[in-house]
């Protein structure tokens, strides 16, 4: 009897509180449809949550640390933590370019469903081999190899680039 009320107050909470099975999945598929739009288009943004170089991990580096894919325009404003062996006077330190790239590579494993980008930039200060690899579900790694610097890794999720108004 005692099992019989318990499974009614389940039941009429779950009832109650619309708890349907489908709409988790419903709502991870609605993301993995945005994820796949952003990334088809080439226009998105990588927001970085952590970083890991030579020296450790860096957790909760804040919300506005991030690299644009903006078609092959990239603007990074990344933080960053390891040897650097050469880097000009006075500069104020961090992964920072607004670059324009001549091409990027964009394949799917389709094993692993994962999306993988690859391009180089350059300026006069430094050369970036950037690698990005990324899921439907919107997490991402970053690993950025320098000409100057050892290379450094970040870790967050891929989102719509936010217009600056």
């Amino acid at each position: 009897m005692k099992t019989m009320k318990i499974f009614t107050v389940v039941t009429l909470f779950l009832v109650f509180t619309g708890f349907q099975p489908g709409d988790r999945k419903q709502k991870r598929l609605q993301k993995e449809k945005e994820i796949y739009e952003l990334i088809e288009s080439g226009h998105f943004r990588f927001l970085a949550n952590s970083a890991k170089s030579s020296l450790g991990n860096f957790d909760n580096l804040g919300t506005n640390y991030h690299l644009v894919f903006d078609s092959l325009k990239l603007t990074a404003y990344l933080p960053y933590y390891g040897r650097a062996y050469s880097v000009p006077y006075g500069g104020d330190g961090g992964v920072k370019f607004e670059l324009t790239a001549e091409k990027i590579e964009k394949v799917w494993n389709e094993k692993k469903k994962m999306y993988t980008f690859r391009t180089v930039v350059a300026d006069s200060q430094d050369s970036y081999l950037i690698y990005l690899t990324t899921g439907l579900s919107g997490y991402a790694d970053l690993r950025i190899t320098f000409r100057n610097r050892q290379m450094i890794s970040y870790y967050g999720v891929i989102e719509k680039i936010k217009s600056e108004n």
